[in-house]
């Protein structure tokens, strides 16, 4: 691979939240990535929900909050309440930020406004494509994807892993993944009610 040109500025793996945000703004700033995510499309589930007030605050400076806010459900304040005694109200009213919130917008929806911001500024998510290795060069990483079972080779700049706590970019890295399980159980399900 000596010689060989760099393909593209950088290159995300992993699609969700932060992958997306990430090829957001390599779009809004010109520079040249890819976005490759191993599924077939974005997750249905609603996984995380709040979206913290300087969260918000990036996806101003961003020019992502719109849709966000629109879609949201403004969390102010929250009650306590069991067997119909209320235990403990709480007020949410940070000083220091215009958006004295917390947005509620399941993870599904989260990825889907992401999506949709980026396939406005011309950028896709190739689904799908898994990434496999990566070596390091001087000045480029040489990058092993596949895509339905056919290996694609680039080079890129740089690597940047969101893809999870199960990360193959970590795993290839041996970085660690920090942090230790919760002894408690809890459940989290999508439901729809009538």
């Amino acid at each position: 691979m000596a010689g060989d040109a760099v393909e593209t500025d950088i290159l995300i793996v992993g699609a969700g939240p932060v992958g997306l945000f990430l090829a957001n703004e390599c779009a809004r700033r010109g520079l040249r990535f890819r976005i490759v995510e191993a599924h077939a499309s974005q997750s249905i589930h609603s996984k995380a929900l709040a979206i913290f007030p300087r969260t918000l605050e990036i996806f101003d400076m961003a020019g992502l909050v719109r849709p966000f806010m629109e879609v949201a459900n403004r969390v102010t304040s929250v009650a306590v309440v069991t067997h119909g005694r209320t235990l403990a109200r709480m007020r949410f009213a940070p000083e220091d930020s215009p958006y004295a919130l917390i947005a509620m917008v399941p993870q599904d929806v989260t990825e889907k406004l992401l999506a949709e911001q980026l396939a406005l500024k011309g950028g896709t998510v190739e689904y799908e494509t898994s990434f496999v290795s990566a070596v390091q060069h001087d000045d480029r990483v040489g990058i092993t994807l596949d895509h339905k079972g056919q290996r694609q080779e680039l080079t890129a700049a740089f690597v940047v892993g969101c893809d999870g706590a199960h990360s193959t970019v970590r795993h290839l890295l041996n970085l660690p993944f920090e942090g230790t399980a919760y002894d408690g159980l809890f459940l989290l399900a999508d439901v729809q009610t009538n």
